[in-house]
């Protein structure tokens, strides 16, 4: 009985993931969907993943592994593009799960409705929360004519400041291996903070028809240890790399005008990234970026006011990892809607960082003496931005 051709290529980047890889493989392992080949590219890690890789590559009939030197995400997933057999390719990331549904539903939409791309939503996943994100571009199947009129306009920029009308994430989605090595092509690999947005929005340049849905099966993890945490030395040179990448794919298409407007502004949000503090209005509550470095678990004390805008820079920017957010009155029955848990919970989770969003100071110095009281370190304590 002769084998149907491997249709969808699954590609697994990996950098010192021992961690999370085994819940990713697993999670890859038990696909509804069989019909497609692994390949894992091991780019150089230190910590037992690689053992993690061998063990698990034998458990795939169609699989691959590839060991190398430490090149960075986008070498990797060049490497692994090339290995590649099938039509269709999907990323996931080592420090990430999908649900069982998910390499079938985004095959079954690319070949039923002939689609260049399959764009779906995602779960952010938090240790102790988890949201669900949709793109802000309304659902459907949209043709050629669609994409340019609907779109283009507002992929990259939706509205406000940190918005995208389509995620800018790579392994919500599904695409064609022939457009994807198009969009590689002449990418600087040095890119390592904005490299999902560098291939998304030129692809989608090279679509005639893309179909975007609510579903939400990919299951992003937010951690301090992720091969995107953390702000580098060279940023704003990353930042500048990928101006000039973008710039120069937007700059050749028939929409550069629609696109580099949009550049303008997400290029401002990168750079936001690099001084966050500069980009806020000084009358607001601002969050204490300077004195929590990004990527780090936080504990946000107070659902008032301040507390409210602090969460929401934090879940805008992403800045830091939020493992719980609590008050005093997380009984009220707003409060527990929004997620707010008892200061109890505090001694129970792991966190850098308390971060007491008071604005009054005799509240704020109360509530410092009281997380003492309960034995969290002075020094992982901070105040309201006005208080410091």
């Amino acid at each position: 009985m002769n084998e149907s051709p491997i249709k969808v290529s699954v590609i697994v980047p990996v950098y010192n993931a021992e961690n999370y890889l085994e819940q990713c493989l697993e999670s890859i392992l038990r696909q509804t969907y069989k019909n497609f080949e692994l390949i894992i590219v091991d780019d150089g890690s230190t910590d037992r993943s690689g053992d993690i890789c061998e063990k698990y590559i034998k458990q795939f009939r169609h699989g691959k592994l590839l060991h190398k030197k430490n090149k960075g995400l986008i070498s990797a997933r060049i490497d692994g593009l090339y290995k590649s057999v099938g039509r269709y390719i999907s990323f996931i990331d080592a420090d990430d799960w999908v649900d069982r549904e998910f390499l079938e539903f985004l095959a079954t939409n690319m070949e039923t409705k002939q689609a260049d791309i399959v764009i779906t939503g995602c779960i952010k996943e938090e240790e102790k929360l988890s949201e669900k994100i949709g793109n802000l571009c309304g659902n459907g199947i949209y043709e050629r004519a669609d994409l340019v009129e609907q779109i283009f306009p507002k992929a990259l920029y939706f509205q406000g400041f940190f918005e995208f009308g389509i995620l800018p994430y790579m392994c919500n989605k599904m695409f064609k291996k022939e457009k994807l090595l198009e969009c590689y092509d002449g990418i600087d690999t040095d890119i390592y903070d904005g490299e999902d947005v560098a291939v998304v929005f030129p692809y989608l340049l090279h679509a005639d028809r893309a179909v975007i849905c609510d579903e939400a099966m990919y299951h992003y993890r937010i951690h301090n240890t992720s091969m995107t945490a953390g702000k580098k030395p060279d940023y704003y040179a990353n930042v500048a790399k990928l101006y000039l990448h973008l710039y120069g794919k937007f700059l050749k298409s028939a929409f550069s005008d629609v696109f580099l407007n949009q550049l303008d502004q997400f290029m401002r949000m990168m750079v936001w990234n690099g001084n966050p503090k500069g980009f806020i209005e000084a009358d607001k509550s601002v969050f204490p970026f300077e004195h929590v470095p990004k990527g780090a678990s936080i504990v946000l004390y107070a659902a008032g006011n301040v507390g409210r805008r602090y969460y929401a820079q934090i879940r805008k920017t992403g800045y830091c990892h939020l493992t719980a957010w609590v008050d005093q009155n997380w009984r009220m029955e707003e409060l527990q809607q929004m997620g707010v848990e008892s200061p109890d919970v505090i001694n129970e989770r792991k966190f850098d960082y308390v971060v007491i969003a008071v604005e009054k100071q005799e509240i704020a110095v109360q509530v410092r003496s009281d997380l003492i009281h309960r034995g969290i370190e002075k020094t992982k304590i901070i105040l309201s931005q006005k208080l410091l």
